[in-house]
């Protein structure tokens, strides 16, 4: 027999359950086992093991060992897959009685038997307390393992109250949960389950299956059952709202004496605004407390069949209300863990955030650095370029065939100083040098500028003008240099020849450029990166041409963004304020 007993305690593929059990078990006056699906008995509670062990040494060799006879029974309920009690012989009219029921893991599959073992030769004449008494225990067993199945708050009060409410389960007519708030000043009403009336009853008590089923199954069908259908019930259940500093209200005196009452209408200890709103003459009340931690109270009544609630109800209730308790507050913790993980999660994306716009600070720091720099070496031979220009140009006669040539040499060098001026730090554009311009022209005056950089016989170039384009306020050297650096970008993009289109549009208040190429497009990994300083795929480039055109468009108010797919193509979107919107939008400040 101690082969076969071994200990009291669960074989190691058994997933221990967050209730403790294993007293309260021990100190049973019934005995509890569990077979496996391999019809061996693995566990045995302290009781039975104590009363095998005794039963070993009085009855006869000749008998059929009492052990075998409960696997037996448990091999049978395994084969037909339901709950099922037995009448074993153990010894001289000895009445003993084994209830077995099946074991199933979370997805249903069967995981093995477990029963309960029971001397009633001194209570054979009440067969049917026994089987109350089996039937409570059975509730509480599975009840505590649906609870452990999930962590999700909602999941548990639907438990929870159907635990209460069901056939299968303690049997009240309606039940409603009342937690306290994070802040332990009110007792607010959260979730009920039953019928507002006799006629609803009557739809949902049809509606849900007569047949024998756990409690999980149970849950399942009052999901289905009652889905949209306790609109009625949970609108009375927010009406409770209970201060905690109202201690005699028999709620909050449940809750602070950790005991379960039967609360009467008429008699001491009853609230009148209670019975008014459940519209009942008497309820049950019992305390969620885990840890001497108050979590709320659950209210239990029987409104349609007006059953009255007697202290083994009210016992039973709270016993349930103890096992619901830690499943509530481990949710809530799990909740609690849930919502720092997200606030880490964000202040992790933060920080990346932040590191991205310091780093590229830093490399906008560089630029400026380098820019400075450029300037310093450029502006000496440019300006030299343009004295000379323009002293040939004050020497020579207009009609000379070369004057234009140096006319444009002297205009061009200007442009490149200023350009070079206004690049330097991607200074605001200066006020006074803007000027009310056409998309339309700036669009044509750069691609001539660009005739001999693009080879017609390859590039095709396409420009879809709005006919109705209102002015913006710009400085138009910076806007040519803002899309030619775009244009040349497209042009390099398509080394065997393509389209480049460029559109305008208008859009309320706002002028838009579409600058659109057929070339090999851009990987979907860089396309955070085209705008950034130094970032390029061009092997002889410094990265510089996208940066200042984006810097460019930003000082005038506009944006640009990129579309692209790589192998189709890509298109750039650049928005700049009508010279409307802009002067209303400074009237507006003033």
């Amino acid at each position: 027999m101690q082969n076969i007993l071994k200990t009291n305690q669960a074989p190691e593929n058994v997933k221990p359950n967050p209730v403790d059990w294993e007293k309260l078990l021990d100190e049973l006056p019934l005995g509890l086992f569990r077979v496996s699906s391999e019809g061996k008995l693995e566990y045995t509670n302290k009781f039975l093991t104590r009363w095998l062990e005794d039963l070993e040494k009085v009855v006869p060799k000749d008998k059929e060992p009492v052990h075998r006879q409960i696997v037996q029974a448990a091999k049978e309920c395994w084969t037909s897959g339901k709950p099922t009690g037995v009448k074993i012989e153990v010894w001289n009219n000895m009445d003993t009685v084994v209830q077995v029921f099946p074991i199933k893991d979370e997805s249903g599959k069967g995981e093995g038997v477990g029963g309960v073992v029971m001397d009633i030769s001194a209570v054979v004449h009440h067969p049917s307390s026994l089987q109350k008494k089996i039937n409570e225990l059975s509730i509480l067993c599975e009840l505590s393992k649906v609870l452990s199945s999930t962590l999700n708050l909602e999941e548990i009060l639907q438990i929870i109250l159907t635990s209460v409410t069901a056939r299968q389960g303690l049997g009240f007519n309606r039940a409603f949960l009342l937690l306290l708030d994070s802040n332990v000043t009110t007792l607010e009403g959260k979730i009920a389950i039953g019928p507002s009336n006799p006629n609803e009853a009557q739809r949902i008590w049809n509606s849900l299956s007569t047949q024998e089923q756990s409690l999980e199954e149970v849950l399942q069908s009052y999901k289905n059952v009652l889905k949209e259908k306790d609109v009625l019930i949970n609108q009375t259940v927010k009406k409770l709202k209970i201060p905690f500093s109202d201690q005699n209200n028999p709620l909050i005196k449940s809750m602070i004496s950790k005991q379960a009452f039967n609360i009467i209408r008429g008699k001491e200890g009853g609230d009148g605004a209670l019975f008014e709103i459940l519209k009942t003459d008497q309820f049950a009340v019992a305390p969620l407390i885990s840890k001497d931690k108050m979590l709320g109270v659950i209210i239990a009544d029987n409104l349609i069949t007006h059953k009255p609630i007697d202290d083994e109800a009210v016992k039973l209730l709270s016993i349930c209300a103890h096992h619901a308790s830690t499943a509530v507050e481990s949710s809530q913790l799990y909740q609690k863990l849930a919502e720092k993980v997200d606030k880490l999660a964000e202040a992790k994306n933060k920080i990346a955030e932040s590191t991205q716009r310091l780093l590229k600070v830093e490399r906008l720091s560089v630029l400026g650095q380098i820019t400075s720099q450029v300037a310093h070496e450029l502006r000496n031979p440019l300006t030299i370029i343009g004295g000379f220009a323009h002293s040939i140009l004050k020497k020579m006669d207009e009609h000379n065939s070369d004057y234009e040539y140096v006319k444009i040499i002297a205009k061009e060098t200007e442009r490149m100083e200023n350009i070079l001026n206004n690049v330097l730090n991607f200074s605001k554009p200066d006020k006074f040098n803007l000027e009310l311009v056409n998309l339309n022209d700036l669009i044509d005056q750069t691609l001539e500028m660009m005739e001999s950089e693009i080879d017609s016989n390859k590039i095709s170039i396409v420009k879809l003008p709005a006919l109705v384009l209102s002015p913006v306020q710009a400085n138009p050297d910076l806007i040519r240099q803002a899309l030619l650096n775009i244009f040349r970008n497209a042009i390099w993009a398509m080394p065997q020849g393509g389209i480049l289109s460029v559109t305008t549009k208008q859009s309320n208040s706002t002028v838009i450029i579409e600058v659109k190429d057929t070339g090999f497009g851009i990987p979907s990994q860089c396309k955070n990166s085209v705008f950034d300083a130094f970032f390029t795929t061009k092997p002889d480039a410094c990265g510089l041409g996208l940066t200042v055109s984006v810097e460019i468009i930003k000082n005038h108010g506009g944006g640009i963004s990129l579309e692209s797919l790589e192998g189709k193509g890509s298109t750039f979107h650049i928005e700049l304020p009508s010279a409307e919107a802009v002067n209303a939008g400074e009237e507006a400040r003033v």
